[in-house]
C-alpha cells in the first residue's frame, strides 16, 4: 500500500514534473492559465519541467525562471520524462504510466481543483450523450478514473474547504486512506488547498477594450460578465434584469466577452446562444447587452476588465454551485471590480463576507436588478467596496494561494507517501460486454475523450489517443 514517512532531518527540493492538461501559450483557457502560474510561483523553490503536448499549444516566456518546457507524443516520452523526476502534478493522466511511475518510486499529486464528479452530473450533456442510459455510464467511467487517482495519489490538492471535504469523502470511500496509510496525516497533509491565484502584477490596460466601440460611452455603468457561459451559469437573469433597468436607465451595460472557447472541441457553448437569443428577444441585443465572442488571451484580458466598472457573475442554485470555485471571481479583485454575485457557492459567502460586493439570490431578477442599479448609483457604495478589496487582494496572489503545495514539495515532502500500484480497474463498458477489463490506458483515453467536449480537454484527448500499449 504505502510505505512510512521517512525520519531524514534535510529534505531536497523535489524534481517537479507537471502534466498540462490543455493548451498553453497566446491563447489560454483556465487549465492552461493555471499549470503556467503555478510553474512560474514553484521555479523558485523547485526544478519544474512542464510536459505538453498537441496542436495549439505554443512558447511560453518564463523570463528568468529556470522551467523546462517539453513535449511528448507517445507514452514512451511520458515515461523517459517520468524517469528524470521525483514527483508528477497532473489532473488527468495516462494511468498506465502512472503505474510506471509508482513502480519506479515516483509520488504523484492529483490536481482536483475543480470537483468534476459534481460537475458534471448535473450538465445537460456528457460527452455527448443526453440520453439517462448514455449519461450515467459516461459518469460511471469518470468516477472510476478519479477512484484510481485516489489509491495512486500521495497528495491531492484543490481550492477550498467545501471542496476538501467532498474529495477527503470520496478518497477514503475509494480506499485511498485505509489504516495502513494514514501514518498520523492531518486533512492538510492529505488534501491540500491550492486555488487558482491572482496574477502578482497588477493589470495595466495597453488599449480601450469597451469604451468608445461597441456603442459603449466614457460615462456608461460597464458590468463585465469575464468568463464563459457553461451550463451551471445563470446569464439569463442578469440579461432579464438589465433590460429592465434600460428603460430608466440607458446607462448601464452588460458586456459578455470571450465567449467562444479557443479549443475547438468546445466551441461556443449552447447556452451563449440561449443567452443571445433572450437578449435579441428583450429587444437589447447590441445595445444594452453585449457579446464579444473573440477569446481575449490572457496578456489582453486587463484591456477589458479595467474598462469596465463592476464584474457580475450569476449561476443557477445546484449541487455544483455548492462546491464551486469560481475563478473568475479572481479578475474581479485583480481588477478591482466590485462584484454582484449570486448566493450559494463559496465565493458568495466569501464576498459578503468581507464587502467585496453585493449577493442576490439565484434566479431572482428583482434582486438582481435593484442590486445593479444600487452599484451604479451609489459612488460611495463603489469606493468603499474597492478598498474591501484592496486589503484582501495580496491573499489571493499565486506566491500566497500555493503556500500549501510549495511546503509538501520542499519542507514537508517526507510526509508524501510513496504508493504502491491500485488494482486493475473494470471499465463499465467491458463488463457490460463480457469483455476484458480496460487496461489502464485505454480507460484513461476513453474518459479524456467522454468528457473533453464539456471540460474543455480536447487536446488532452488527442494526447490520450496516441499513447499506444
Amino acid at each position: 500500500m504505502a510505505e512510512p514517512r521517512s525520519n531524514s532531518a534535510v529534505v531536497a527540493p523535489a524534481r517537479l514534473l507537471m502534466v498540462v492538461p490543455d493548451v498553453v501559450g497566446a491563447k489560454m483557457a483556465g487549465p492552461g492559465m493555471r499549470y503556467v502560474a503555478l510553474a512560474r510561483a514553484l521555479a523558485p523553490h523547485v526544478p519544474v519541467t512542464m510536459a505538453i503536448n498537441g496542436p495549439g499549444s505554443s512558447a511560453v516566456d518564463f523570463g528568468p525562471l529556470d522551467v523546462g518546457v517539453r513535449s511528448w507524443n507517445d507514452h514512451i516520452d511520458l515515461q523517459r520524462l517520468v524517469d528524470d523526476c521525483d514527483v508528477i502534478f497532473c489532473q488527468f493522466f495516462d494511468t498506465n504510466v502512472v503505474r510506471y511511475a509508482l513502480r519506479h518510486g515516483k509520488r504523484v499529486i492529483y490536481d482536483l481543483y475543480n470537483a468534476l464528479p459534481i460537475e458534471t452530473i448535473g450538465a445537460e450533456r456528457i460527452s455527448g450523450h443526453s440520453d439517462a442510459e448514455g449519461k450515467d455510464l459516461e459518469y460511471t467511467e469518470l468516477v472510476r478514473y478519479f477512484r484510481f487517482a485516489s489509491q495512486a495519489g500521495s497528495y491531492f490538492v484543490t481550492s477550498n474547504e467545501r471542496q476538501r471535504d467532498w474529495w477527503l469523502g470520496y478518497i477514503m470511500a475509494s480506499e485511498g486512506i485505509v489504516p495502513s496509510t494514514l501514518h498520523d496525516r492531518g486533512p492538510d497533509d492529505i488534501v491540500g488547498l491550492a486555488p487558482f491565484g491572482m496574477t502578482e502584477a497588477d493589470p495595466v490596460q495597453k488599449r480601450r477594450a469597451l469604451r468608445g466601440q461597441h456603442g459603449i460611452t466614457a460615462d456608461d455603468f460597464v458590468l463585465i460578465w469575464a468568463g464563459g457561459i457553461w451550463d451551471w451559469f445563470d446569464a439569463l437573469t442578469p440579461i432579464r434584469a438589465v433590460a429592465e433597468l434600460a428603460k430608466t436607465d440607458p446607462r448601464v451595460k452588460l458586456v459578455f466577452y470571450g465567449t467562444v472557447h479557443p479549443n475547438a472541441t468546445i466551441g461556443k457553448p449552447p447556452a451563449v446562444d440561449r443567452a443571445e437569443e433572450l437578449a435579441r428577444s428583450l429587444g437589447v441585443l447590441g445595445t444594452s447587452v453585449i457579446f464579444l465572442h473573440d477569446w481575449v488571451p490572457a496578456e489582453d484580458r486587463a484591456d477589458y476588465l479595467l474598462d469596465a466598472d463592476a464584474a457580475l457573475s450569476a449561476h443557477k442554485q445546484s449541487l455544483e454551485t455548492h462546491y464551486a470555485f469560481r475563478t473568475r471571481i479572481l479578475d474581479h479583485f485583480w481588477a478591482k471590480l466590485p462584484s454582484i454575485v449570486s448566493s450559494g457557492d463559496w465565493f458568495a459567502d466569501y464576498i459578503e463576507k468581507e464587502h467585496l460586493g453585493l449577493v442576490t439570490p439565484p434566479g431572482d431578477i428583482e434582486a438582481m436588478r435593484a442590486a445593479i442599479a444600487r452599484l451604479s448609483s451609489d459612488p460611495v457604495l463603489r469606493e468603499a467596496t474597492v478598498a474591501n478589496i484592496e486589503r484582501v487582494r495580496d491573499d489571493w496572489r499565486w506566491s500566497a494561494t500555493t503556500r500549501q503545495l510549495r511546503e509538501h514539495l520542499t519542507v514537508k515532502l517526507d510526509t508524501l507517501a510513496f504508493r504502491t500500484e491500485p488494482p486493475a480497474i473494470e471499465s463499465s463498458r467491458g463488463r457490460a460486454a463480457g469483455a476484458e477489463a480496460m487496461s489502464g490506458c485505454a480507460l484513461a483515453k476513453e474518459l479524456l475523450r467522454r468528457v473533453a467536449r464539456r471540460l474543455g480537454l480536447g487536446p488532452l484527448v488527442r494526447r490520450a489517443r496516441s499513447v499506444r500499449r
